[in-house]
């Protein structure tokens, strides 16, 4: 069965407010137990809106990274990143 990934692009207005959002989201995350592929290290945007952090995270499947995003604890974390960030959020079947 292919993975699933979620790879977010955020950039962030209110450090505080983000750290909130951090914490909740992260557990929200602990009954997904998603692998961390990239987390925020060097990169170059080479196309399109750039931000300055980006994550990858990668779920068994494309429904395991469905049902974390609109599980309602990740929801209600999300209702503090929207305060605190902008960015792109985006989930991705893999290729195998």
């Amino acid at each position: 069965m292919p993975k699933g990934y979620l790879i977010a692009h955020v950039t962030i207005s209110d450090p505080q407010a983000y750290e909130e959002y951090a914490k909740a989201a992260g557990q929200a995350m602990k009954d997904f137990n998603p692998k961390i592929i990239a987390w925020s290290g060097q990169y170059q945007n080479l196309e399109g809106e750039g931000h300055e952090k980006h994550v990858i995270f990668e779920f068994d499947s494309f429904v395991e990274a469905k049902r974390f995003y609109y599980s309602p604890e990740y929801q209600a974390a999300k209702v503090l990143r929207t305060h605190a960030a902008t960015g792109t959020l985006v989930l991705v079947e893999g290729s195998e």
